[in-house]
């Protein structure tokens, strides 16, 4: 198969070409490592969005499409708990029908790539194909199986009503098809990832409101470009990977929405990118802290999500994971970077991503589940009376959010999710791991 002449880059490796970069060192993705009881997990949290920044890509020669890209890496979105709509024939994420047992997926993976012209992004349903393909946990990647991933994806439709730009055929060989060539073009980053990418990705539980709002936004963004007459054209400043990722989660009341196609000179100065959204991710949850309510009823943001999905950023269930790409690897070089755009020594993205790196609650899931148990032991034991903070705190009583309502809302919140951490701790003693992933 011939190499193909444009060298395509994930959305946004432009910014390996900036000052602001770390240097392209090869990042290290072995820890923390995958969730560990993942039956566990998606019991406790049913719907979550997790936010992955993988790495470059970078494609040995003489086998397939030549493909590589920048250190920025690219950004995916994997979503717990939702399918795709089997008869749509097009990419729609719909919820999961209850009659589909033996083959229901434990959510969708969706990515954006500038070679669609009719769609915004597409998905694949199952954790581990949308990850690994067709092969096992810790497998390495051969030829054959690399093909073997294609035919499956192929096998899914995952590409079925989406068209490609025709600048992307411009390599593909005379004896292959253009069907074949878009799975082929798109393998690695669109699905299959940690064939020939690492990935270090963040999981946030939401509520199935909040899930039902993140799949109207990316139904209504495919939708503008399913049927024309617009074209779909990424662009790494004003409208690229980690806006859509951004902006699903800012869908359900995480965080502000990230503008898209602003003025070229202004996007240039604060976009989205992979790695740093990952921090910016943890950051958030952090920002306000549950066990001041204070702080809770006085964010507007916080305030408006927390009464109309009785959820707060800073919950359990939100973790950090990692995996690096598969080895020993035939098709794909595997020193591979995944870089921030930070000054490497002053940054703060960095600190940051060290210490949660560190602290086994940002990670591993009984600790996560522990150390949530005992500040939810805390706020309840330091609970004050209605008619404490009114005495205390006559600004407060009489702001203008109904606090008397927030207040007994806050507190059955605290008591929901109290039991909801004690049956998961309670699973992780009494329930044996499953076997595989």
């Amino acid at each position: 198969m011939v190499p193909h002449p444009l060298r395509r880059m994930a959305c946004a490796a432009l910014l390996a070409g900036t000052a602001l970069l770390a240097a392209c060192a090869p990042t290290n993705f072995t820890h923390p490592g995958q969730v560990s009881r993942p039956d566990v997990y998606n019991q406790a949290f049913p719907y979550y969005a997790e936010l992955c920044a993988v790495s470059q890509i970078s494609k040995k020669p003489g086998f397939g499409a030549d493909i590589s890209g920048g250190a920025g890496g690219h950004a995916v979105m994997f979503l717990g708990g939702v399918c795709l709509d089997r008869k749509a024939g097009y990419p729609v994420l719909t919820e999961c029908d209850a009659t589909r047992t033996a083959d229901r997926p434990d959510g969708v993976g969706f990515s954006m790539n500038s070679h669609y012209s009719n769609a915004n992004w597409t998905g694949a349903e199952s954790s581990a194909f949308y990850f690994d393909g067709t092969l096992a946990p810790g497998q390495g990647l051969t030829r054959a199986g690399y093909v073997a991933t294609q035919d499956e994806a192929k096998r899914r439709g995952i590409y079925d009503g989406v068209i490609f730009h025709k600048e992307v055929f411009n390599g593909k060989p005379a004896n292959m098809s253009a069907v074949d060539w878009k799975y082929e073009m798109s393998v690695g980053t669109d699905y299959a990832t940690t064939l020939g990418r690492a990935r270090f990705c963040a999981r946030l539980p939401v509520t199935e409101p909040q899930m039902r709002k993140i799949m109207d936004f990316l139904n209504e963004r495919n939708a503008l470009y399913r049927n024309g007459p617009k074209t779909y054209e990424s662009n790494v400043l004003q409208d690229n990977c980690n806006h859509l990722t951004h902006n699903a989660l800012a869908a359900a009341g995480f965080w502000s929405e990230w503008p898209i196609n602003r003025f070229v000179m202004l996007a240039a100065l604060s976009f989205p990118v992979p790695k740093n959204e990952l921090v910016n991710l943890i950051h958030r949850t952090d920002a306000v802290p549950v066990d001041n309510i204070q702080a809770i009823f006085n964010d507007k943001l916080t305030y408006q999500t927390f009464m109309q999905y009785d959820w707060l950023a800073d919950e359990p269930g939100v973790l950090l994971e990692s995996e690096p790409v598969h080895t020993p690897n035939e098709v794909y070089n595997t020193s591979l970077s995944l870089i921030f755009y930070d000054d490497p020594v002053l940054g703060s993205y960095h600190r940051n991503f060290a210490r949660y790196l560190k602290n086994a609650h940002y990670y591993d899931l009984r600790t996560n589940l522990e150390y949530f148990a005992t500040r939810y032991a805390r706020i309840m034991q330091a609970r004050q009376p209605l008619s404490w903070w009114q005495a205390h705190h006559p600004a407060l009583a009489r702001a203008s959010g109904p606090f008397p309502a927030f207040y007994q809302r806050y507190y059955d919140y605290i008591a929901a999710q109290q039991a909801k951490v004690q049956q998961a701790l309670a699973d992780l003693r009494n329930t044996a791991p499953p076997a595989g992933r």
